[in-house]
């Protein structure tokens, strides 16, 4: 598997878009938790957010035969 430019088009605004969300959604709702750890809970939720949606984002030409059990 190799890297695929055309991907980073829908990782990175999906994940700042989580990484804004999630950080808002820390502030608003929960007060208790320091600034730190929204950052760093801000900042994981970002990570896996694209770590995921590149592997479910298929690319053309990733894999001709996989077509789904359709």
């Amino acid at each position: 598997m190799k890297f695929h430019k055309g991907r980073l088009k829908f990782v990175l605004p999906l994940s700042i878009g989580v990484a804004i969300a999630s950080y808002i959604m820390l502030v608003n709702n929960y007060q208790e938790v320091s600034e730190q750890n929204r950052l760093f809970i801000a900042i994981g939720a970002a990570i896996l957010t694209a770590v995921i949606s590149y592997f479910l984002f298929p690319q053309e030409g990733d894999n001709p035969d996989d077509r789904g059990p359709y």
